[in-house]
Parts: structure tokens; C-alpha cells; sequence
């Protein structure tokens, strides 16, 4: 113990000693950590959060005029800016404050209280966004009724024999195509027992066939049938409340089971209500029918029953739902902004803007979903930049 003693003795003078071969007017440094140091003091705390420790430190000397400078040049390492904490503070903000690399890029900055959704020019071409200025126009409310594809009767023909016959051989079969005047069998009229050809009466396909070599056939029995699948006729079942709406001429969507649609317009309306299903029979006829409009079918029809004049309309796609509100996304230049609108009345294509929206505005009216899908990812406030 008495040795440990004496060895911290030794150690106290030779510090003591080390601190009297300088003082504060021959000092390395003049800055306030170096001349606390070398009157041996505890230096002053300069870092931000630290400072406040200082308070019970016993004040340095002032420096002499002028050595700050020299001081600051000679020793990079010691703070000699004495400026306050906050100062410290934004000059550390400013140190990681990032830059960002396509900012002339980007659209619509958010620098302001309101929080926009900016995306790079990169992006909207990606999505194909597009702006436009709000305007009125025709908004018609439909209604969907249940139809089915027919075979156009008008472009369709049953082949039998002429006489009472036998055939002696057959040219056509099912699902072959043929034209007007083409052979489809050879018969021997069993009287006179002379040959005679059956000829396709039109341009069409061969639906249906029942004849076979050495087979009876009489003019009671068909053959064949041949039909122009190129136009169909589509009957429409409507339902007895909305008969006042619907009218001939007017225009109809058919939709098929895949999604795919074909216009046409109503030719003839039933004035009878059917007794099997309680409905009137509305017929369009469809021209250059494809394979989804097939004899058979069953598809949807879309008819209008109620058209408006509307001061303000959007499409459909721009009006997104954000925190259970209907809003559209607005373009100002805080970016792309998310308005909150009242809607009215709407079709398969646009939807009526009650509130919310003024003519000339303007608005995304293509990629607004996935503006939604870049604010929400982002963490973006979903209410900042809503209009109430």
C-alpha cells in the first residue's frame, strides 16, 4: 500500500511539474480547450448536447485579440465557432440534408405545408399518366340485362331433297365452309332414277348435316343446314319496369362471358310480355360477329336508360378511394394532390363530379391509381392536401 502510495505521489509531481513549463502567454493554442489544459483546468465541452455540462466549470481567460484566427488555422481539430447550439444544429441538418439525384426530373415538389405525390418523368411515362382539364359532357346511366346469340334466321337455310330419293354421295361436312352454289351431295330420284345435285343456297358454314350414303330422303327431311355466322341477332330479355326506357334504335353493348364487348342497336321490340319468363324480348341484330358472339351464347346487355347533361365529369379510373372517401388527384404545384369530391351520377366510362372539382381544373385522368398505390407506400398523410 505505502509503495502504491509513493508511486502516485511521483506521478502527481511530474504532471505538476509538466504544466509549469508553459503558461497561458506561451500556450501551443489560444483557444479555450488548450489554455484550460495548460492552466490545468477542465476544458470547456463544445458539442452540441454537452455544452450544457459546462455550468460549473470556472471561466477561462479570455484570448488576446486576433489569435483566434491563427488558432483556427493551426489546429483544425478544435472548435473555435462559439456560436449557440441551434446554429450548430442546422449546420448539422444542412450536413444530411440528402440531394436528390433526378430533382429536375421530378414533377411537383412538395416544399409547402400540403403533401403532394411527386413522380419522375421516368415513371409517369410508365404508367402513362395523363392530365387534363375537367369539362362537362353526357353522362348515361345503363342497365345490364340478360341476352342470348341466335342465329340470324334471315341468313340461314335449311337443304332438303327435291324429290324422294336415295343419296349416292356426300361432299359436305359440319363446319365446312362453302359458298353459294357449291355441291353438298349427289341423290338419284328413286321414280325416275335420274341424279341431281344438293347446292349451298348462300355463303356460310355447314352447321348441321344428316345424310349418309344409300340413306332414304324426302323433302320432310334436312340434310343440311347452312348459315352466315358473320351476323347473329342477339334477343335482350327486359324487365317490365324499365320498358318505357327502352326504345328501337337505341344503341346496346353486348358483353360476352370473357369481357369482350360488341355495339349494335335495338331493331325490334315484343309488344308481348312472355309467359315463361315475365319479360319483354327486345332483338338486336349483330354484324361481323366473332367466335365470343356464337349461336348459343349467353352474354350481358348494357342498355342506357337515363342520359344527363352534367356540369363536370371525369373517367371513371381517376376517382380512387383514400381512407374510405371517394378523391380525385389534382395536379398544382405541390404535385399530384388527392381532393376529396362528392360524386353523382355515372357510367361504365365517367362519373358525374358534384363538389370538389371545378371546370378547368386540372385533374390525372390516367395513373391515378397508381399515384394512390405511391402515396400510400411512401407514407404520405392521407389526409394532407384533402379539400373538406
Amino acid at each position: 500500500m505505502k509503495k502504491l502510495l509513493v508511486i502516485w505521489g511521483g506521478l502527481l509531481v511530474a504532471i505538476h511539474a509538466f504544466g509549469q513549463t508553459n503558461d497561458g502567454t506561451e500556450a501551443g493554442c489560444s483557444c479555450p480547450s488548450c489554455i484550460a489544459k495548460a492552466a490545468g483546468k477542465t476544458p470547456p465541452f463544445t458539442l452540441p448536447g454537452l455544452q450544457e455540462l459546462n455550468a460549473g466549470l470556472e471561466n477561462t481567460p479570455a484570448p488576446e485579440q486576433g489569435t483566434d484566427d491563427q488558432a483556427h488555422d493551426e489546429h483544425v481539430d478544435c472548435d473555435h465557432d462559439h456560436g449557440t447550439e441551434e446554429a450548430t444544429h442546422e449546420h448539422v441538418e444542412q450536413a444530411f440534408q440528402p440531394a436528390h439525384p433526378d430533382h429536375e426530373d421530378h414533377v411537383g415538389h412538395d416544399h409547402g405545408e400540403a403533401e403532394g405525390v411527386a413522380l419522375s418523368v421516368e415513371m409517369m411515362e410508365k404508367v402513362g399518366l395523363q392530365i387534363r382539364e375537367a369539362g362537362g359532357g353526357t353522362i348515361a346511366k345503363t342497365a345490364v340485362f340478360p341476352a342470348e346469340i341466335k342465329l340470324n334466321r334471315d341468313r340461314a337455310a335449311a337443304v332438303s331433297a327435291r324429290y324422294e330419293s336415295i343419296v349416292r354421295q356426300v361432299v359436305a361436312e359440319i363446319g365446312d365452309e362453302v359458298k353459294k352454289e357449291d355441291v353438298l351431295a349427289t341423290l338419284e330420284n328413286r321414280e325416275t332414277l335420274a341424279v341431281y345435285t344438293l347446292s349451298a343456297p348462300l355463303d356460310g358454314l355447314i352447321i348441321s348435316k344428316d345424310a349418309a350414303v344409300g340413306e332414304a330422303a324426302d323433302a320432310e327431311r334436312v340434310l343440311f343446314e347452312v348459315a352466315d355466322l358473320s351476323t347473329v341477332w342477339a334477343d335482350i330479355s327486359i324487365f317490365p319496369q324499365y320498358s318505357h326506357h327502352v326504345r328501337k334504335g337505341q344503341r346496346v353493348m353486348l358483353i360476352a362471358s370473357d369481357g369482350h364487348r360488341a355495339e349494335t342497336a335495338i331493331k325490334y321490340i315484343s309488344p308481348l310480355v312472355s309467359s315463361e319468363t315475365r319479360t319483354l324480348q327486345a332483338r338486336c341484330i349483330l354484324e361481323g360477329a366473332e367466335e365470343d358472339f356464337t349461336p348459343g351464347a349467353f352474354v350481358r346487355a348494357e342498355v342506357a336508360i337515363q342520359t344527363r347533361e352534367v356540369a363536370v365529369r371525369v373517367e371513371k379510373e381517376a376517382v380512387q378511394i383514400l381512407e374510405g372517401r371517394p378523391v380525385v388527384f389534382i395536379a398544382d404545384e405541390h404535385g399530384f394532390e388527392p381532393r376529396d369530391v362528392e360524386l353523382g351520377l355515372s357510367n361504365r366510362n365517367f362519373v358525374e363530379i358534384k363538389a370538389g372539382l371545378e371546370h378547368g381544373e386540372k385533374y390525372v385522368a390516367k395513373g391515378a391509381f397508381e399515384l394512390k398505390a405511391e402515396r400510400v407506400t411512401s407514407g404520405l398523410d392521407p389526409h394532407a392536401g384533402h379539400g373538406h
